[in-house]
C-alpha cells in the first residue's frame, strides 16, 4: 500500500493572487486532457564517466537518446534515434519505451512492448542495440514469451533475464542463452523476481544481483506452494468473463518459503547461501554483492521487528563463512529501505530511527562500531549515495520543516553538514557517477517548478525545465493559493495542514469543508510540493464554493519515530480521532459551516474516510472511499503484520478499528468506490462493506469499476470517477 514548507499561516508562493472572473475548471480539462501537463525529463542516465548524461527527447515524429554535458547542460551527441531501431526483416521502427547502458557503454538494452503485470513490474520484449555495428538484435527469441527484469552484467559480456518464471542468462557475443534455473512455475515457484507481496510492500520487482565482475548472479527463488491464491473476474468484451488467480498471502496466512542461490558463469554451477536459522518464516527482503566473491542478505522475522543483515562467501556457501555484521531490533516494527551502501573497506552506512530519529549511521565492517552522521530532531528520507573518493554522503532529509525536502551531503565523519539543493518546496536530486553534479527537481505547493543542473556543492549551473509554458496556463484560472497552517486538537496533538479557500473568500460568511488526506504510516500529505492534477481538482472544489483542507495526523511522516509508531496494532484509532478533532476545529472557525464537513480519500485514505463517517457520524455529513481496506484481516501479510502484528494475537486491534464494525453508526452520506480487478486492495474489501451497510439497512451510494485496479485509471476513466465524485459533493455536502 506504499504508493512520501512553511508552517506560518499564509506564507506561499502563489501562482495567482487574482480574484477577478476568470476561467473556471472543469474535469474534462483536468483528467482528459493535456491542458495541466508539466514539463519533465524523459529516460535521465548518468554515463559512466560523471561528466556527460542521456535523456530521452522527441525528434521528428520519433524519439532519440541524446548525449548531454553535465559541465553546460549542453547536448553534445545522439546515441541512436528512433531509424535506428528496425528489426532485422522489419521495415517499422520499435517503439523505445525505456533503454539502459551495459557496462562498457558499447551496448544499449531496448524495451518495447511492455505490458503491465502488477504495479511496478511489467513484461517487455528486449532488444540488444551495438553502439558501434549498428545493429539491433532480440535478447532472447521473440516467439517465445515476453521477458521480464532484463538488465547488462557489468562488464558488459553477458544479459540475464527472466522468462516464465525461470532466470536465464545470454552470452552477448554469440547471443546464446542459458537456462540457470528450470523449475520456475506460475503460482508455484519463482525465481529471479520477488512474489506480488514482495513486490508491493518491499518495492522492488529485480529478484537478482550481478557481482560486481559479472561473473556470477545472486537469485532469489520464491516457492509459492503453501501460499493461497485470490482469484478475481476479467470481463474485457468476452461472452464469458475470464479469471485471473494469482497468490496473495493475507494477514496471519502462510507466506512464500524463500530461499537464496548464487550461479556461476562459468562452471554453470549453483549454490544455496545459508541463511542462519532454520525458521522458514522469514523475509529476504534486501541483498546483493559486496565484492565479487561475497554476498550480503538482510534477513527479517516475520513481524519485522528484527532485522539482521549477513555477509557470506559466494564460492563456498558454507555456513562457516555466514557472518552477522549488524542487528537492529524495535518494541514495534522496522521499515525496509534502499539506504544501505557497502565501502571499500566493507564498513557500510544505513538508515535507522534508534535515537528516536531516522538517521544515517555509519557502521564497521563487523557492525560493532556504529556512529550518527546526521544528529538531531528531523527524519533524514534517503540516502541518495556515497562519494567515498571524497568521503561525503548524499541524502534527502526534512531537516528545515517537515513539511518539506531538501538534498544534503555530510562528511563519513558526521562534518561538514551542507544543503545543496535550493530553499523551499520539495527537492528531489538524480547524481551524476561520481557524484560531481545533479540534477533537481523541484517545486512548491503553488508553483509546478523547476528541473535545474547544479555542481555538487550545489551550485547553480543551468536550468534544464521551467514549466513556462504551464505557469501561462495556469493563470487563466486564478488558481487560489494553497495556506499553510497548524491545527490544534482538543487532544493536545498539533498537526500540520493546507488549506485552499474559494475565490473571493469572505470571511463573514459560512463555506463548507471538502477533507481530502491519506494518512497511511509514515506517509505525507501536506507537503511544499506541486499537487498536479489532484491539486487542480481541490481548485476545481473551491471554484464550487467549498474550502479544501488536508491534515496529516498521527502516524505519518517526517515527525520523528514516536510520531509514526504511536500508531502501532491499532491502525485507524488515533488517526480517525486526529481527522475529527480536525473537523470539529475548522467547524469552531467563523467561517466554517460546521454541518457541512465531508471528507475523501483513496486506498488507505479511503479506510479513513470509512472510519470518520462511522466512528465520526456526528461530525461528517459526507465520506467518499476510493479503494478502501475496511478489515485488515483481508489485507497482505507484510504491510498488514508490520503495524499491526498477527491477527492471531492482535484480534481486537483488527476488529475495532474495521469500519464494516461501525456502519450502524451513519448518518450522513456515503459513496464507495472500487475497482473489481483491484490485485491490491481487493473488491473483497467493498463488497463486505456493501454487506455490513445492507445488512444495517444503511442507504449510501456504490460505483464499480469493471476490469480496473487500484489506480482505476485508463481512457475516460479517471474522468468519470472524478465527475461522480463532484456530483456527489455538490448534491450531498
Amino acid at each position: 500500500m506504499n504508493k512520501r514548507t512553511l508552517p506560518l499561516l499564509g506564507l506561499v508562493l502563489c501562482v495567482t493572487l487574482s480574484t477577478s472572473a476568470q476561467k473556471p475548471l472543469t474535469n474534462e480539462a483536468i483528467w482528459y486532457s493535456n491542458t495541466f501537463s508539466s514539463d519533465r525529463m524523459q529516460g535521465l542516465l548518468s554515463m559512466k564517466d560523471g561528466l556527460h548524461y542521456t535523456a530521452l527527447d522527441e525528434d521528428g515524429g520519433g524519439i532519440a537518446v541524446n548525449i548531454y554535458e553535465y559541465k553546460t547542460g549542453k547536448r553534445t551527441g545522439t546515441v541512436l534515434q528512433s531509424s535506428d531501431l528496425v528489426p532485422s526483416g522489419g521495415t517499422t521502427p520499435l517503439e523505445l519505451e525505456d533503454y539502459e547502458f551495459s557496462g562498457d557503454e558499447r551496448k544499449l538494452m531496448v524495451r518495447t512492448a511492455t505490458e503491465p503485470l502488477y504495479r511496478h513490474s511489467y513484461f517487455a520484449y528486449n532488444y540488444v542495440y551495438d553502439r558501434a555495428g549498428k545493429w539491433l538484435k532480440p535478447l532472447a527469441d521473440t516467439a517465445k514469451s515476453k521477458q521480464r527484469v532484463a538488465t547488462f552484467s557489468p562488464d558488459g559480456t553477458h544479459a540475464a533475464f527472466m522468462r516464465n518464471n525461470n532466470l536465464y542468462t545470454v552470452d552477448l557475443a554469440t547471443m546464446k542463452e542459458t537456462a540457470i534455473t528450470t523449475d520456475g512455475e506460475w503460482n508455484k515457484v519463482i525465481n529471479g523476481a520477488p512474489d506480488w507481496v514482495y513486490e508491493e510492500e518491499f518495492e522492488f520487482t529485480q529478484g537478482y544481483a550481478w557481482s560486481p565482475d559479472g561473473q556470477k548472479i545472486l537469485y532469489l527463488r520464491s516457492d509459492e506452494g503453501a501460499v493461497r491464491e485470490f482469484d478475481m473476474a476479467l470481463y474485457k468484451d468476452q461472452l464469458y468473463p475470464s479469471e485471473y488467480r494469482f497468490k496473495y498471502p493475507k494477514a496471519g496466512e502462510a507466506n512464500s518459503l524463500v530461499s537464496l542461490h548464487v550461479f556461476d558463469l562459468s562452471s554453470k554451477a549453483t549454490t544455496t547461501i545459508p541463511l542462519g536459522t532454520s525458521n522458514t518464516d522469514i523475509y529476504l527482503p534486501r541483498f546483493g554483492f559486496t565484492n565479487a566473491n561475497t554476498v550480503w542478505f538482510m534477513r527479517m522475522n516475520r513481524l519485522q521487528n528484527e532485522k539482521l543483515i549477513y555477509t557470506c562467501n559466494a564460492t563456498t556457501a558454507n555456513a562457516a563463512s555466514l557472518k552477522l555484521i549488524y542487528k537492529e531490533t524495535s518494541p514495534t516494527y522496522i521499515e525496509v529501505t534502499d539506504d544501505l551502501h557497502f565501502l571499500q573497506d566493507g564498513s557500510f552506512v544505513l538508515t535507522n530511527e534508534q535515537d528516536g530519529w531516522n538517521h544515517i549511521v555509519w557502521n564497521s565492517v563487523d557492525g560493532q562500531v556504529q556512529r550518527v552522521l546526521t544528529p538531531g530532531n528531523y527524519d533524514v528520507l534517503e540516502v541518495q549515495g556515497v562519494d567515498e573518493k571524497a568521503k561525503r554522503v548524499f541524502f534527502t532529509a526534512s531537516k528545515l520543516d517537515p513539511t518539506q525536502q531538501e538534498v544534503w551531503s555530510v562528511g563519513l565523519n558526521g562534518k561538514g553538514l551542507k544543503q545543496l539543493s535550493p530553499a523551499g518546496g520539495v527537492n528531489n536530486a538524480n547524481f551524476s557517477t561520481g557524484f560531481k553534479y545533479f540534477i533537481n527537481t523541484r517545486s512548491t505547493a503553488n508553483d509546478p517548478g523547476t528541473t535545474t543542473l547544479h555542481d555538487g556543492n550545489g551550485k547553480l549551473v543551468k536550468t534544464l525545465k521551467d514549466n513556462s509554458r504551464l505557469r501561462t496556463t495556469l493563470k487563466e484560472y486564478g488558481l487560489q493559493p494553497k495556506e499553510f497552517i497548524t491545527v490544534a486538537t482538543s487532544g493536545g496533538q498539533v498537526l500540520n495542514a493546507w488549506m485552499i479557500k474559494p475565490p473571493g473568500f469572505d470571511a463573514n460568511k459560512k463555506y463548507p469543508v471538502f477533507m481530502t488526506q491519506y494518512s497511511g504510516p509514515n506517509s505525507n500529505s501536506v507537503l511544499d510540493q506541486w499537487g498536479g492534477r489532484d491539486f487542480l481538482w481541490h481548485q476545481l472544489l473551491a471554484q464550487q464554493g467549498y474550502i479544501v483542507v488536508c491534515a496529516d495526523g498521527r502516524g505519518t511522516g517526517h515527525r520523528g519515530r514516536d510520531f509514526r509508531h504511536v500508531t502501532y496494532g491499532q491502525l485507524g484509532k488515533f488517526e480517525t480521532e486526529d481527522q475529527i478533532a480536525t473537523a470539529q476545529w475548522l467547524a469552531a472557525l467563523p467561517y466554517v459551516d460546521g454541518s457541512r464537513i465531508g471528507i475523501q480519500g483513496w486506498s488507505y485514505g479511503g479506510y479513513m474516510s470509512s472510519l470518520c463517517i462511522t466512528k465520526g457520524a456526528d461530525t461528517f455529513k459526507a465520506a467518499i472511499a476510493v479503494a478502501p481496506v475496511t478489515n485488515w484481516r483481508y489485507y497482505d501479510s507484510i504491510y498488514t503484520e508490520r503495524y499491526m502484528g498477527l491477527p492471531q494475537d492482535n484480534a481486537q486491534g483488527y476488529d475495532d478499528n474495521s469500519p464494516i464494525n461501525h456502519v450502524k453508526k451513519i448518518k450522513g452520506n456515503y459513496l464507495l468506490v472500487h475497482g473489481l480487478a483491484d490485485d491490491n486492495v481487493h473488491f473483497q474489501n467493498s463488497a463486505e462493506m456493501t454487506l455490513a451497510l445492507v445488512k444495517a439497512n444503511k442507504q449510501f451510494t456504490e460505483m464499480m469499476y469493471p476490469d480496473k485496479n487500484h489506480g482505476i485509471y485508463g481512457g475516460t476513466t479517471r474522468l468519470h470517477l472524478f465527475t461522480l465524485m463532484t456530483d456527489f459533493l455538490l448534491e450531498k455536502l
